[in-house]
C-alpha cells in the first residue's frame, strides 16, 4: 500500500519583524518633522529624535546608519521649496499674464503660506545658519524655481530703469525676515507683525506700490521707444 505523498507547507516569511522595522522608520522620520516645526533644527540630536519616536537610538544607526541620512531622507521627501512653488503656482505664470498684480500676488501668497508654514521657517532659518551639502542642494532647488520665473521677467525690463531682479529679491527678503522676526521675538518690526491680518495686508500693500511703480517705468520705457 502506496504511503501517501506529504505536501511541504511554505515556510512564512517573518512579516511582523518587517512590519515593526518599517513602524519604526517612519516613528523616526516624523519624529524629524515634529522636532523641526516645534523646535527647529538645533533640536535635531540623536538622543532627541529616539525619544520623540520612543524608541532606542540604536535602531537610528541600525536602519539609517547614522542621524544626518535619517535627517536627509525627511529633508530630501517633503522638498520644500518645489512644494511652495508648486502652491504658489509659479509654474503657471508666462509672459503673457506677467504683470504688476500677478507679481504682487505671488509675494503676497509667499508671506501668508510663511506666516502659517512653522516648518517652513525653520528650514529657512537652517538654511541661513548653515551650509552643508544638504542645505546647499535646497537652495539649488529654490533657486532653479525662481530661475524660470527670472527668465520671464528679465527681459521685460531696462536695469538702467528698474532692475526687477534685485526689486524681487528686497521685496522676497523682507517677507523672509518679516515672517521670521515674528516668529523669534514675538514682537513688531517697524511697528508691524505679520502674525495679524492687519500687519500681513499692510505689507502686501506696499508690495503692490512697489511693483506698481517697477512695472509702470517699463510702460513709460516701452512708449518711449515706440
Amino acid at each position: 500500500m502506496d504511503k501517501p505523498i506529504k505536501i511541504k507547507k511554505e515556510r512564512k516569511r517573518p512579516q511582523g519583524e518587517f512590519r515593526d522595522k518599517e513602524r519604526t522608520k517612519l516613528k523616526l522620520i516624523h519624529a524629524v518633522g515634529e522636532i523641526i516645526r516645534t523646535e527647529g533644527y538645533p533640536g535635531l540630536g540623536v538622543n532627541r529624535i529616539a525619544a520623540k519616536a520612543g524608541v532606542n537610538k540604536k535602531l537610528i544607526y541600525r536602519y539609517f546608519d547614522s542621524v544626518d541620512n535619517l535627517i536627509e531622507i525627511y529633508i530630501r521627501g517633503k522638498n520644500y521649496w518645489a512644494t511652495l512653488h508648486e502652491k504658489l503656482a509659479v509654474a503657471d505664470i508666462t509672459e503673457a499674464n506677467l504683470n504688476d498684480e500677478t507679481i504682487s500676488e505671488l509675494l503676497g501668497a509667499q508671506l501668508e503660506l510663511l506666516n502659517e508654514d512653522e516648518e517652513m521657517k525653520q528650514i529657512v532659518l537652517w538654511e541661513i545658519g548653515n551650509s552643508n551639502g544638504l542645505i546647499q542642494d535646497i537652495s539649488g532647488t529654490r533657486e532653479t524655481t525662481e530661475n524660470r520665473l527670472l527668465k520671464i521677467i528679465d527681459p521685460l525690463f531696462d536695469k538702467d530703469i528698474a532692475d526687477f531682479k534685485t526689486i524681487l529679491a528686497l521685496q522676497t527678503a523682507g517677507i523672509y525676515y518679516l515672517a521670521l522676526h515674528a516668529t523669534q521675538n514675538e514682537g513688531k518690526f517697524f511697528g508691524i507683525n505679520v502674525h495679524s491680518k492687519t500687519g500681513r495686508n499692510r505689507v502686501r500693500q506696499a508690495i503692490k506700490q512697489i511693483n506698481s511703480w517697477a512695472f509702470a517705468n517699463v510702460e513709460k520705457k516701452t512708449k518711449k521707444k515706440s
